[in-house]
């Protein structure tokens, strides 16, 4: 039997359960964002679901649906209900995996020297874009379902980890669980490094998971010397190591965890952090 002919192919859209998208457009940003929801299957708790909103949507959403569905792997211990909570993911229009140039915009604070990226021209929209997150999209998504306010969690990684530190750090009041995966803690010259080693405290956050693949900089197999020379310059495993030691120590209520991953690079940390972070955004502790 040979093959089909594409033209005898009636092809359908790929469709993920229980997920619906829309666009949005801010006031604040001047810009239009993909938004991706999964909707609980069962009713609000009273409080309202809790949140687990994550940055880089169109990357980190459809990894959501690699957590393998409750009871199909019995665990010792009852876990977080994953199904009970509501996840609300944020894209840029066309739904490329990641937009260099938008990311660059959106997520990274004001510099105050040399970026460091050879890729974007604009930098700095990290305030504007946590206003539209909070002030324009959440009051959105607060009329659709009823939200818990005092369980929001923010999930960010790579540029979108570095926003997620800077809003643990500079407005922390909204959102109470922070997952910060190999946070680009290097950009202007480690700005957020040189900000912590002042002052790390935030005085409002519950929690925050902070991450890196240990062979963002400990690479364990040979590497081209360029490669090694760029990894060491931006000293992921140092600085994100260093970070969540001054952000425990200011903040001593904090439950702070490091994660150092083995034989993990930086694109390793999405998946691990997208599976992962569920569980802290539903769970009850």
């Amino acid at each position: 039997m040979t093959a089909m002919k594409q033209g005898m192919i009636e092809w359908q859209s790929v469709q993920l359960p229980a997920a619906k998208t829309f666009e949005i457009s801010s006031k604040r940003t001047s810009e239009s964002y993909r938004i991706l929801v999964r909707i609980p299957a069962g009713p609000p708790p009273k409080t309202g679901y809790p949140v687990l909103w994550m940055l880089d949507g169109d990357a980190s959403f459809p990894l959501v649906f690699t957590q393998p569905a409750s009871g199909l792997f019995p665990p010792k211990s009852k876990p977080a209900d994953h199904a009970a909570g509501l996840i609300v993911a944020i894209g840029f229009p066309g739904g490329a995996p990641f937009d260099a140039p938008a990311r660059s915009r959106n997520y990274t604070p004001e510099p105050d020297h040399e970026t460091g990226d050879v890729v974007s021209s604009v930098f700095g929209g990290a305030g504007d874009f946590l206003h539209f997150l909070v002030e324009e999209l959440r009051p959105v998504i607060s009329g659709l379902y009823p939200l818990d306010p005092a369980r929001n969690t923010l999930f960010g990684f790579s540029y979108g980890g570095l926003f997620t530190v800077h809003t643990l750090l500079h407005c922390p009041c909204h959102f109470q669980r922070y997952w910060a995966a190999s946070p680009s803690l290097w950009f202007s010259d480690a700005l957020m490094m040189r900000r912590m080693r002042e002052n790390a405290a935030t005085g409002i956050a519950e929690r925050l998971v902070i991450t890196v693949g240990k062979d963002e900089q400990y690479a364990t197999h040979a590497l081209p010397a360029g490669r090694q020379e760029h990894l060491s310059r931006r000293a992921m495993v140092d600085n994100i190591t260093e970070a969540s030691g001054l952000i425990a120590r200011a903040n001593p209520t904090m439950k702070v965890d490091l994660v150092v991953a083995a034989d993990h690079d930086h694109f390793d940390m999405l998946l691990h952090g997208v599976r992962r972070a569920q569980a802290m955004a539903f769970s009850e502790e």
